[in-house]
């Protein structure tokens, strides 16, 4: 089969590789559509957190068409998504259903040391419906291949704690951020307020029910504006990646307010840490999902609370997945691009 294999910084080849087999476990997925995810920029841009050698792709959607023996309830022909951590089931962490923060999830996963599904196929081992593949139903293969970050932003959500009836800013309005926005308006938030640069994503944001404002000014002028007299930001969500954003966050949140970084950075952040023992602020990381997170992600998008066509910008076949990376970096041309490897 065709798969598209990372050589280096600014090198992914498509050749040829052999078919995935599905052990008595697993199942392979014929690949409709993954996308290309900040993580992967990352590998493209910096060789960041896999090896050359590696096919990479894992926010995907496609359709069953091999299933291992002792696998239950999944058959050839059901489309599915899937969660592409293989955590170790070993550790304290797993053992705490939290396989987020297993640190072999990341070294065994699909697309992080196992192949990934910027191919044809893709192999997924230990298939269990309900805890690493999901059928979709109704669900179209497109919008499949969006759960996966959709699962980014429910989680991020959850741990900032009670939504209903919060102000919230989003800064960074990329594919994570649009996510976050979605699962707020989803959560009840009273009012979500998105800041960006790029034209493309204030529209986006808005579309999905933000109040996007234009951040070139600064985020503080930007806010003022924004804001009505005494009304406060409860929670904010960093998924921009740009170190002053995050540290502008500690500036924008009230006394008590919670901070969720959500995004990967190139740079080291620079800030007072005084700044959060003075205003009492909770500063919280998150990274991935729970299973549960992802089962969340797909009922999100089964009963229309959340949605992808919007968020899908562009569509590149396999054998132009440099062209497609090339999209993806520029912000003012993308949000979502999709890869399909059986098509056109």
């Amino acid at each position: 089969m065709k798969a598209a294999v990372f050589k280096g910084v600014e090198r992914i080849e498509v050749e040829e590789v052999p078919d995935p087999e599905a052990g008595p476990a697993d199942v392979v997925v014929e690949i409709s559509a993954c996308g290309i995810c900040g993580s992967d920029l990352h590998t493209y841009a910096h060789g960041s957190f896999v090896q050359p050698g590696q096919i990479m792709g894992h926010e995907f959607a496609g359709r069953i068409v091999e299933v291992g023996a002792e696998v239950r309830d999944l058959a050839v022909g059901d489309r599915v998504t899937g969660v592409p951590l293989v955590p170790c089931d070993e550790c304290a962490r797993c053992a705490e259903g939290k396989f987020n923060l297993c640190p072999r999830a990341w070294t065994s996963g699909i697309a992080y040391g196992k192949p990934g599904a910027f191919a044809e196929r893709v192999r997924i081992p230990g298939a269990t419906l309900g805890a690493n593949v999901f059928k979709l139903g109704e669900i179209d293969d497109e919008a499949g291949a969006t759960v996966e970050p959709l699962a980014v932003a429910v989680h991020a959500v959850k741990l900032a704690g009670e939504v209903e009836g919060a102000t919230a800013l989003v800064l960074g309005l990329g594919m994570i951020g649009q996510q976050v926005v979605q699962v707020l308006h989803a959560k009840g938030a009273r009012r979500i307020i998105g800041a960006d640069l790029e034209q493309l994503r204030l529209e986006a944001a808005t579309e999905l029910g933000a109040d996007a404002i234009d951040g070139s000014p600064g985020i503080r002028e930007a806010l003022a504006a924004a804001l009505a007299e005494g009304e406060e930001i409860d929670m904010v969500f960093e998924c921009s990646g740009v170190p002053p954003l995050a540290s502008a966050a500690i500036g924008a949140v009230r006394a008590g307010g919670t901070i969720v970084v959500a995004a990967l950075y190139d740079d080291p952040i620079s800030f007072n840490p005084t700044m959060l023992v003075q205003k009492e602020i909770r500063f919280q990381g998150t990274i991935a999902y729970t299973s549960e997170d992802f089962a969340d992600a797909v009922e999100l998008l089964r009963s229309g609370a959340a949605r992808a066509d919007s968020l899908i910008t562009q569509r590149q076949p396999l054998d132009q997945i440099e062209a497609a990376f090339g999209v993806q970096l520029a912000k003012d041309r993308s949000l979502k691009v999709l890869v399909n490897p059986n098509g056109s």
